[in-house]
């Protein structure tokens, strides 16, 4: 082990160029980790919508108050042309069929063709559909396990993804021609039946911009030149 050190300091002596090139190679490397590491920190959220379910339309109410009866969770799904919805009911309400709508109605921008998969037992898709209180959807899920009326409701949750022959994002959702962008029928808190729905998202996560770099892309890409330029430098000063 001496022996190969004392041998190997001379070897760095005798080629002072190649030690130099070991030192650049080290400063490459650090420098490509680090720009991971970043990379990973730095990394877009998935671009995705909120809706809270605060609209009563029950006769007598389905709540009391300000009450949210639950949300709707929209997702861009594994491709461009596919999202993943996923609808959870509040404690103590519930999905039913009642002939007064559907367990989901929602409308889509361009009215695409759909194809739908990952559905939650106890529900499939169905046709357009009026709701009592919000109006018509194109599109519905069906709460095909539940029992006609207010017997044998699901508490859920739904959850499915929608795929289209074309690009399909959260922001494809539209409202309907009452002004909402989802409906449910639902046995409430209150005992009573009837739709509850939503006028809007409560939270959005912007999807990443396909033709302009993100503030975090950018200072990575900044990042990387300014350590492979540091690397060559200090090659240089060796």
């Amino acid at each position: 082990m001496i022996f190969f050190h004392i041998q190997q300091q001379h070897e760095n002596r005798c080629d002072p160029e190649g030690l130099k090139g070991q030192q650049a190679m080290r400063n490459f490397l650090l420098g490509t980790t680090l720009a991971v590491g970043i990379a990973a920190a730095f990394m877009a959220p998935a671009h995705a919508l909120l809706f809270n379910l605060n609209q009563d339309g029950c006769s007598g109410g389905c709540g009391t108050g300000a009450t949210v009866f639950g949300t709707v969770d929209v997702e861009q799904g594994p491709t461009a042309n596919s999202v993943t919805v996923t609808e959870t009911l509040a404690a103590g309400v519930k999905f039913v069929r009642t002939g007064a709508g559907k367990a989901l109605g929602f409308d889509l921008l361009g009215h695409p063709s759909i194809t739908i998969s990952g559905l939650a037992s106890g529900f499939t898709l169905g046709g357009s559909d009026s709701f009592s209180a919000f109006g018509s959807f194109d599109y519905t899920i069906a709460c095909s396990g539940c029992g006609n009326g207010a017997s044998s409701p699901l508490s859920g949750p739904l959850s499915f993804t929608l795929t289209s022959a074309s690009a399909l994002s959260p922001t494809s959702f539209s409202t309907n021609n009452g002004g909402y962008y989802f409906a449910t029928d639902v046995l409430g808190i209150t005992g009573r039946t009837g739709n509850v729905a939503t006028d809007g998202p409560i939270i959005t996560l912007p999807p990443p911009s396909t033709s302009v770099p993100e503030p975090a892309s950018l200072a990575l890409l900044g990042l990387g030149a300014g350590l492979l330029g540091l690397s060559f430098i200090r090659r240089k000063a060796a």
